[in-house]
């Protein structure tokens, strides 16, 4: 836990803007790990299996909130899975987590503004599809969309950071 936690703090603070729900859903995401942990491949990746538990939790808990109507679309909250894949790199292994959110907003800033704007009804307001959409006078289609593009965008930002660190 004490490895991994920071990591998956992180990640479902990248899901969740309420900290208090996030520390949560992480404390959960490690009790449901352990209770599982014979499922575990040995030659798997470790952060990403708990990530997946987590991604779960996130959504199980997005569909317990009744009072909000919730578009969930799969590839939006699976998305910043990639970027925080890319952290697992031995080279990455020793910058701690802090110092890769700032690289994940640094790149997040360096977006165009409509992607920017998608990024952070989504992500930090914590709008459903539906609300950003109606928010940014778009489609939710057009948002998933415009979802799509940031993270690529996002990737290879983060790729490029990584990269430069390397070299």
């Amino acid at each position: 836990m004490s490895q991994h936690r920071s990591m998956l703090m992180a990640y479902v603070r990248s899901l969740v803007r309420d900290t208090g729900l996030a520390e949560d859903l992480v404390q959960e995401a490690f009790l449901a790990a352990y209770k599982s942990l014979e499922t575990f491949h040995p030659d798997g990746n470790f952060g990403a299996w708990l990530r997946g538990i987590a991604r779960n939790k996130v959504r199980m808990s997005q569909r317990a909130q009744a009072r909000h109507s919730l578009v969930i679309d799969s590839r939006i909250v699976e998305g910043m899975e990639d970027v925080y894949t890319m952290f697992e790199t031995p080279t990455s292994r020793d910058t701690d987590w802090d110092d890769r959110l700032a690289v994940i907003h640094s790149c997040i800033a360096r977006l165009a503004g409509r992607l920017r704007e998608a990024i952070r009804l989504y992500y930090t307001e914590g709008l459903s599809l539906q609300e950003a959409a109606l928010r940014l006078n778009a489609s939710i289609d057009a948002v998933g969309q415009r979802l799509f593009r940031a993270r690529v965008e996002i990737r290879k930002c983060v790729a490029l950071k990584l990269a430069a660190r390397t070299s």
